[in-house]
């Protein structure tokens, strides 16, 4: 594929960041997406956003041929401290080799702190040559036309949008086709997310493609005609459950490394299929 496509390390969730790009890497996988989602998921804390950590990173990263595209670097950003905690984000994205950043915007009831702060945020982003890709999360980025018109608003092309084909599902209740809201949105697109759920005796969790309820065909069409370079990223979160649509929560088991490769396996195969 001449896509860059990346793994996120969140597929390795309970085992350490060098676990997952030892893994990664033996699986051929030529790009990671190091992942931190604020108080959720953080193979990367609020400490490690600094040069020495970088500089560290990207070393751990050559030394199995790895490189970072994108970094997962989810928080709010409408909070009174979000300029400075997230400038520390970017600049550790561009220190380790990423050139997209994507977060959460924030809830909705922080649309004027967001406001006070995108100009900052963005204005950094594009000093660092950096992309902020903000995602669809039901809240301040929510769904649609929405979406293309929160993004433009914002008026600053280092901002655009990381779509997330599992998030668009989960915050619709299952009541919205991800492939055709990709295509709504793809003017503002700068990274996609795949993910693709599965719902079994009313629980939801994910699987690779082609396993779960993605239209796979129509969603690779359109990467292939309507976002033919934006980097895409396979993001798994094996660990992560709802039931009918309730606040999503950890198992506290962990997936073995053979049952997390054997997934990875099947989704890049299922991708290299889908966008050939």
């Amino acid at each position: 594929m001449d896509r860059i496509v990346s793994v996120s390390s969140m597929a390795f969730d309970g085992y350490p960041l060098e676990t997952a790009l030892d893994e990664l890497a033996g699986l051929g996988v030529r790009s990671v997406e190091p992942a931190s989602v604020d108080k959720v998921f953080q193979h990367l804390m609020e400490e490690d956003f600094c040069d020495a950590r970088a500089a560290w990173l990207r070393e751990q990263m050559a030394a199995r041929g790895l490189a970072c595209v994108s970094l997962s670097a989810h928080m709010d950003l409408s909070q009174a401290d979000s300029v400075d905690r997230f400038r520390r984000r970017l600049e550790f994205a561009q220190a380790s080799g990423a050139g997209i950043v994507n977060t959460i915007a924030g809830p909705t009831s922080g649309l004027a702190g967001f406001r006070a702060n995108i100009p900052a945020i963005g204005k950094r982003a594009a000093d660092l040559g950096l992309i902020v890709a903000l995602e669809n999360h039901g809240d301040l980025v929510d769904r649609g036309r929405q979406i293309v018109e929160f993004i433009q608003a914002v008026g600053n092309p280092a901002v655009r949008l990381n779509y997330d084909t599992g998030n668009a599902w989960y915050y619709a209740k299952g009541g919205l086709d991800p492939a055709a809201e990709l295509r709504e949105v793809a003017p503002v697109v700068a990274h996609v997310h795949l993910k693709a759920p599965r719902v079994e005796d009313g629980v939801m969790r994910w699987v690779a493609l082609g396993e779960g309820v993605l239209d796979l065909a129509a969603i690779g069409g359109i990467l292939r005609h309507r976002l033919p370079a934006v980097p895409v990223s396979i993001e798994l979160s094996l660990r992560q459950r709802s039931r009918n649509f309730e606040p999503r929560w950890r198992t506290p088991e962990v997936p073995s490394l053979p049952e997390i490769r054997g997934i990875i396996r099947r989704y890049l195969k299922a991708l290299e299929s889908t966008l050939a």
